[in-house]
């Protein structure tokens, strides 16, 4: 009878002990944690950024880092961050967070001017990317590159940058953004 009372009392506690673990396991990931009064605000994380990077970035935004911080180890995060432009909602929790951060990233609009000055071109598109005015103008102004798609019969013209606007991530480099330019001229030359 006495053995029976301490496996009771020791299975109550065990199932308290259970119960308060679970509660703060279901604060951690559930309770919103964003600290602004926006309905959205948006982080840009650069190609190459760490993970501190990104909870100094995120500091400001949110009320409870070390949840944030705490999931993102548990779900991976900290060592698959992602370069892109993400948008974190007001009323997000932890793993809101996590799950936009790992595979939420939003495409910019890229607006080309309609200049034939590559410097000019690279001035405006650095406005949207990651890619430097630097990097962009020399990708831009790299006309023996152009000459050779057009040997090797990859591009009909030389003219690969069209007045428009197109969409494409945040944390598109100088080389990805002539290529998406190389591939979007061969599909209009195909139609």
């Amino acid at each position: 009878m006495y053995i029976r009372k301490i496996l009771i009392g020791i299975l109550i506690l065990g199932i308290l002990g259970g119960c308060y673990i679970m509660y703060n396991i279901s604060q951690t990931i559930f309770k919103p944690i964003t600290a602004f009064k926006n309905e959205v605000a948006y982080i840009y994380i650069p190609s190459d950024a760490n993970f501190e990077y990104v909870k100094k970035d995120l500091e400001p935004l949110l009320t409870d880092i070390d949840a944030f911080e705490t999931l993102a180890a548990k779900l991976g995060y900290k060592k698959r961050v992602k370069g892109g432009k993400y948008i974190i909602r007001k009323g997000m929790n932890s793993n809101d967070i996590v799950k936009t951060l790992l595979d939420k990233s939003v495409l910019v609009d890229v607006v080309i001017p309609d200049t034939n000055k590559s410097w000019e071109r690279a001035e405006e598109i650095s406005k949207y990317i990651e890619a430097t005015k630097k990097e962009l103008s020399i990708v831009l102004s790299n006309s023996m590159f152009l000459k050779k798609l057009i040997q090797e019969k990859k591009l009909v013209n030389g003219d690969i940058y069209k007045p428009g606007t197109y969409k494409m991530p945040w944390s598109t480099t100088a080389e990805a953004f002539r290529d998406f330019m190389i591939k979007n001229s061969q599909q209009q030359n195909q139609q």
